[in-house]
């Protein structure tokens, strides 16, 4: 058995099955409280896992389990002091994952939090300098592996910047456009392909990929669906739009510049840009002009 509900409890108990073992997962909570998303219980369960939720263990003696069944009350799991008895050969705990920050307790500078996380400054360093964090070792709920890519990826620009003795500075950021912000009328021919995915009947038979994946060539081609919001992708449709020849191609991959002397204002490229990476505002008040003779 085992004692979670999150990804990794559920992740093991698959591994289980394909080690041709009986897996069944009891978990604290009810499916809303699970900290893993739907398909991976469902997933989980359509390869023979057996999923009992509102169960907690309240006692341990050899191989006999105790759990007592829980309730849902505002929002919480409550006992109901009512008690099962089950039996089983091993026991996994998989209730959550924590990173060893152990190592780092002899480290003069370093903040560790109560829960083995460390506190970092704005430039994800640690209190000691040389030492960045990121990933599983900074406090947060969403501990996942895009995360952790996503801090890897800060880090290296300010670890960089510190080893280059010249401190990275942020650079500030095109805003994302919103979908109400969009002009649809510029359409992709490039369907949604849904990915191969092997039969859980199948699938338990061996560690191989679920989910195919996509070949370079559909993953490029996928990705003409992407409408870059908020940022030019060289569509040319303003260029094509404008009546006044005001906008100039810079080449692949430098985008436009504006001739403002030959603009009249007319907003047809910013209706024409479909991501919103055009933004049309009033024109800055001249001074000089604005003198009355």
């Amino acid at each position: 058995m085992v004692y979670g509900g999150g990804k990794l409890a559920l992740y093991l108990s698959r591994i289980i099955r394909r080690l041709n073992s009986e897996a069944i997962v009891y978990f604290a909570g009810d499916q809303k409280m699970m900290p893993a998303y739907d398909y991976e219980t469902e997933d989980a369960m359509a390869e023979g896992v057996e999923v009992r939720l509102l169960r907690r263990i309240t006692q341990i003696k050899n191989k006999s389990f105790t759990l007592e069944k829980l309730k849902v009350e505002k929002g919480k799991a409550v006992g109901t002091n009512e008690f099962e008895t089950i039996d089983g050969d091993v026991l996994i705990i998989a209730n959550r994952q924590e990173a060893d920050s152990g190592f780092l307790r002899s480290v003069s500078g370093v903040v560790i939090n109560d829960d083995g996380t460390i506190t970092i400054d704005a430039q994800r360093m640690t209190g000691y300098e040389g030492i960045f964090a990121g990933g599983d070792m900074l406090p947060g709920e969403n501990r996942s592996s895009t995360i952790a890519i996503g801090h890897g990826k800060k880090a290296a620009k300010y670890i960089n910047g510190y080893l280059m003795n010249s401190p990275f500075i942020k650079l500030e950021k095109h805003p994302t456009a919103s979908y109400r912000k969009l002009h649809m009328w510029y359409k992709t021919e490039a369907p949604q392909k849904e990915q191969e995915k092997q039969a859980p009947v199948e699938a338990v038979k061996n560690f191989d990929e679920i989910v195919a994946g996509l070949s370079e060539p559909e993953a490029r081609f996928e990705a003409q669906r992407c409408l870059s919001c908020g940022n030019c992708f060289e569509c040319d449709g303003c260029f094509g739009a404008c009546p006044e020849d005001a906008i100039i191609k810079l080449g692949v991959g430098n985008r436009y510049k504006f001739n403002y002397n030959a603009c009249t204002g007319c907003a047809v490229c910013y209706e024409q840009c479909p991501c919103h990476a055009i933004e049309m505002i009033p024109e800055p008040v001249n001074p000089i002009n604005d003198v009355k003779k």
